[in-house]
């Protein structure tokens, strides 16, 4: 059982690791992709890297969003050329989305970027802490999609 000194202590560490990962996003909000994505479009992209013509609610689900932030999300990549939109060959109910070639390129570069960033947080950190933090990193993210609605 925690005490009240470790208990604080969590609280303000995990208040202090997402007020500078919300920093951090809006600084890369703040600057327009050359020819990649933002992170939201990345995250509501990412599927479509390794199964193509996924349905729009698979999308929006993988990435946290509603279906309507999804297709207005999609509305602006379709205009861009990065995606196309068709009906379901197995459900004309649905609309599956797939990636174009310059969605790939995007996408692709995008995660370039973001797996260099990741490398160079990772080096930031001693080999020891690089373990223990991936321990733990796997384990918060268990834990928060268990009990927390």
């Amino acid at each position: 059982m925690p005490t009240d000194a470790t208990d604080d202590d969590f609280a303000s560490a995990w208040e202090d690791f997402f007020r500078a990962v919300r920093r951090a996003k809006g600084r890369a909000s703040a600057q327009p992709p050359a020819d990649g994505l933002s992170l939201a479009q990345h995250q509501l992209l990412t599927p479509l890297a390794s199964e193509p013509a996924q349905t729009i609610r698979a999308l929006a689900d993988a990435a946290g969003v509603a279906a309507p932030t999804a297709t207005r999300m999609l509305d602006g990549l379709e205009r861009g050329g990065y995606v196309t939109r068709a009906t379901d060959a197995n459900d004309r109910r649905c609309v599956v989305v797939d990636l174009t070639p310059d969605g790939r390129r995007a996408l692709d570069m995008t995660s370039r970027a973001l797996n260099a960033n990741r490398r160079r947080i990772s080096a930031s950190l001693s080999d020891g802490d690089r373990v223990q933090a991936a321990r733990l990193l796997r384990q918060l993210a268990r834990i928060v999609e268990e009990q927390l609605p």
